[in-house]
Parts: C-alpha cells; sequence; structure tokens
C-alpha cells in the first residue's frame, strides 16, 4: 500500500498512531526520575512527532503522579506537576494537518511552536494557512500566536536568540 506520498516503505496511518510513544516514554522518565527538576534550564524539543498526543500525556502523567504519589518517593520529591514541567521545559512541532489550536487550548501556550517540515512534501502545500486556520476555530489570541511562531523557538533554543 501506498504511503502519502506515494511510495510503498515510508510512514501510513497506523505509524502515525503511534508516533508519541517513544517520546511519551523518554520524556516521562525524565520527568519522574527528576532531571527535568535538577536541571530546570535543560529543554527538549520534540520535533516531527506531531504533537495531537500531548495534551493527553500531560493529564496522563498528571494522574499517574496523583495515583503513585504515596508509594513513590520520586514523586514525593518533585517541586512541580508532570504537566507544570512539560510547560516549562518541552516543546512540541505540531504537524500542519493536526487541530493546533486545539492542542495549544488543551496544553498551554507554551509548548507547541511552528514547523513547516519545508520542503519535505509531508508539510503541505500551505502549513501556515492551516496553522492559522486551526487557531482561527480556537480562539487562540495573538500573544498566543506569537509565541508559537517565534517565543516558544527562542526559549527552546536560548536566550540569545531574541
Amino acid at each position: 500500500m501506498p504511503d502519502f506520498h506515494g511510495g510503498d516503505d515510508n510512514f501510513r496511518s497506523i505509524d502515525y498512531m503511534a508516533i508519541g510513544y517513544a517520546p511519551m516514554k523518554a520524556l516521562t522518565a525524565l520527568i519522574v526520575d527528576r532531571v527535568l527538576d535538577r536541571f530546570p534550564n535543560l529543554r527538549f524539543g520534540v520535533i516531527e512527532q506531531g504533537a495531537s498526543w500531548v495534551p493527553g500525556w500531560m493529564r496522563n502523567m498528571d494522574s499517574a503522579h496523583n495515583a503513585f504519589y504515596k508509594n513513590e518517593e520520586r514523586l514525593q520529591k518533585m517541586s512541580l506537576r508532570p504537566s507544570e514541567f512539560v510547560k516549562r521545559q518541552v516543546r512540541v512541532t505540531p504537524y500542519p494537518h493536526e487541530d493546533t489550536g486545539w492542542i495549544i487550548a488543551n496544553s498551554g501556550d507554551e509548548v507547541c511552536l511552528f514547523s513547516s517540515d519545508y520542503p519535505h512534501v509531508e508539510g503541505g502545500r500551505h502549513p501556515i494557512k492551516r496553522f492559522e486556520a486551526s487557531m482561527e476555530t480556537a480562539g487562540v489570541s495573538a500573544a498566543h500566536k506569537q509565541r508559537f511562531y517565534c517565543d516558544n523557538f527562542v526559549d527552546l533554543m536560548g536566550r540569545g536568540l531574541s
């Protein structure tokens, strides 16, 4: 079966459904094992993995934190809730076809940042138009769009960029 590029060995819908699993597991370990707690200036960018998985993952980590807090000393030592570490230190790039406005509304305006995947075909012909339409539908403010298109990248890469 050809993928969306027309080839037969790349990336299909079933692959897309599991794309967030590896970053979720790796980042959860970094959060729960308190690496992000000990290094608050450390930033992680999750690029070309989509972002629709992020709001549910953040909620599930907070739920796990609540459920296992009593018996796990490492959770008791955390200075923030897991989702707060994500907002402070993790940045993700949604695909243009994802509902970016919904992702921002449910993960926080600190988390998402722009990426078009140019010049690759999977970025689509009009990524900015698609991002804008999604954010318009969700009522994303101009200040939050500024974070998406610029400020969250500066935060990820370092203040020297500003």
